[in-house]
């Protein structure tokens, strides 16, 4: 190639930068916590890192939400979340105990974030500081928020608007205690976990929601998975050992159980992430002495195959929520305990290997569980 034609095609990227050339952008990876700070120590923040090639995290900044952050959390919530507009990349993070919710725009040549004007946006109900769960669906061409209030037994949706701010739309009254929430890639439904029963919901275009259940489970479900194809819910359990629940999801929303997986050969099983490929089911097991991660064949037919389980380095910490970078290849744990940590781990096939360093320091909180998200993360679109 000579001078003049990569002259020419610098000059092509730089003025359109995030619109030309975002794949530049995106190979940048970046993690972002909801550090869940005690609401007794002060105002809640959210922290911005990059991950090096090899997996090395690395601090950008940390951020005040606004709000109060914690009084203890339940180990399956995921208190942040991520969204792409048509002109932003948006970041989500809740306010547990001032029940609401701070958004931000990420600026993916940086990493760094700015609050979006009005933010945090109150939630529409309570989580008495035991988290608003979040999550993203994308329904008939729009973007939703929904946030999962557990002290006032509600979810409230929100629209997401183009520069990352946010509209309520309503707060629903539901059957439980929603600890796991996610939406069907699909958007069609939003699936809940109660740390028990187990409930499906229609969303409508306006982002109305319409409960279908709830329906019984046989164990403490309180993560939650959904196949990129829409037809297969997998609830990681509250166990004394491992315990996942596959759940098939009819057309009509309805969730019919297929199996319950139990295994020996780790404790706990909250958190649960399908592999990019998803042909593997990730599981924490968040009270193994030390933590780890298993990693479970997916089957059809909603069975599940034990293979390994790799012990973490992060000593008493406790394993929880999971993230994965866009391809697959790493893995990011939450660690916490009187530490909060990162691990990050190599996936090749059904092989994971901790990376060199890891895990890496967190934002100290005052013990208690905080929340992750990959930017960019796997998608199944």
């Amino acid at each position: 190639m000579n001078k003049f034609l990569k002259l020419q095609l610098a000059f092509f990227c730089l003025p359109g930068l995030f619109a030309i050339c975002p794949a530049l952008l995106h190979a940048q990876q970046y993690l972002y916590t909801n550090d869940n700070i005690q609401f007794n120590q002060g105002n809640n923040t959210v922290t911005a890192y990059k991950v090096s090639p090899k997996g090395a995290v690395t601090l950008i900044k940390t951020y005040k939400t606004g709000g109060l952050g914690s009084d203890g959390s339940f180990f399956a919530a995921t208190d942040i979340a991520s969204a792409q507009t048509a002109s932003n990349q948006c970041v989500f993070v809740s306010d547990t105990y001032t029940n609401d919710v701070a958004a931000y725009t990420v600026n993916l040549a940086k990493g760094t974030l700015k609050a979006v004007a009005h933010s945090p946006f109150k939630s529409g109900g309570s989580g008495t500081g035991r988290d608003l769960v979040l999550t993203v669906s994308q329904t008939s061409g729009k973007l939703f928020l929904f946030a999962g209030n557990p002290f006032s037994s509600t979810i409230t949706s929100f629209q997401i608007n183009a520069n990352c701010s946010l509209k309520l739309h309503k707060t629903f009254n539901v059957s439980g205690t929603p600890i796991g929430l996610k939406a069907t890639p699909d958007g069609k439904h939003l699936i809940t976990a109660y740390l028990g029963q187990v409930d499906s919901f229609n969303i409508s275009a306006t982002g109305g929601l319409k409960e279908l259940g709830p329906f019984s489970a046989q164990g403490a479900a309180a993560g939650v998975e959904v196949s990129c194809d829409n037809s297969t819910v997998y609830f990681g359990d509250a166990a004394s050992d491992m315990q996942v629940e596959v759940f098939s999801l009819g057309s009509n929303g309805k969730l019919t159980e297929l199996n319950n997986f139990t295994s020996t050969k780790a404790v706990n099983s909250n958190n649960v992430l399908l592999s990019a490929d998803g042909k593997t089911l990730f599981v924490s097991n968040t009270m193994s002495v030390p933590p780890a991660i298993s990693v479970l064949t997916v089957g059809s037919g909603g069975a599940l195959t034990y293979d390994s389980t790799t012990s973490l380095k992060g000593g008493n910490q406790y394993a929880l929520g999971l993230a994965e970078s866009k391809s697959g290849g790493k893995l990011f744990v939450v660690e916490t305990n009187n530490n909060e940590n990162i691990g990050v781990l190599n996936v090749k096939g059904t092989k994971l290997t901790e990376v060199p360093g890891s895990p890496f320091s967190g934002t100290p909180n005052g013990f208690t569980s905080f929340s992750m998200t990959a930017v960019p993360s796997h998608s199944c679109k």
